[in-house]
């Protein structure tokens, strides 16, 4: 079952990517979570920790990094500045630089537990994000794929020496690229 959590009257970008989110799991099987927009959050412990966080409601967010329990997720960052461009009287065009973060567990994609055909999942995002999901709001290019720890989850405090996070059965890929979407007057 997949789960992708929508942003109620959702506009502009998090309407983009709530047709996104819908459209990931809609055609991706082994997807379980497809989230929408992280925040960085400042973690104090004994130094400053940043953690991306979806907002889950009632003031609480959810940490997606990587984490078995929540199974294969995504999540979208949208990275400042969005630009914007003003057409006067007509419409105001929006776009900004994105990154779309994927973490799974191959035992849940592959029943041996033993293959770790990470193309093929990569196969599996590109087509549904380059014409199998139906966006009306907007468009995305993507322009880069990450594949290495220190790119898929940069900007926040995690070390793949210290988790392991991407060691079989666990993988992940960034996807970066632009997003589009024009504001009606």
């Amino acid at each position: 079952m997949s789960d992708y959590p929508i942003i109620e009257n959702a506009v502009l970008f998090d309407k983009l990517i709530a047709e996104v989110q819908k459209g990931l799991v809609d055609n991706i099987d082994w997807l379980h979570h497809a989230f929408g927009r992280a925040q960085r959050i400042v973690s104090k412990t004994n130094a400053k920790v940043y953690l991306p966080c979806v907002y889950a409601g009632k003031k609480e967010y959810l940490c997606v990094a990587p984490d078995d329990k929540l199974k294969n997720f995504c999540f979208f960052v949208i990275h400042d500045p969005i630009e914007y461009g003003w057409n006067s009287g007509q419409y105001g065009s929006m776009t900004a630089k994105y990154s779309l973060i994927f973490w799974f567990d191959l035992r849940t994609i592959y029943p041996d537990g033993s293959n770790r055909n990470t193309e093929a999942l990569k196969q599996d995002i590109l087509r549904a994000l380059n014409g199998k999901i139906l966006m009306r709001s907007g468009s995305l290019n993507v322009t880069k794929i990450y594949e290495q720890a220190e790119n898929i989850y940069k900007g926040y405090s995690l070390e793949e020496t210290d988790s392991q996070f991407l060691m079989h059965p666990y993988a992940g890929f960034r996807f970066e690229g632009e997003m589009f979407v024009n504001e009606t007057c």
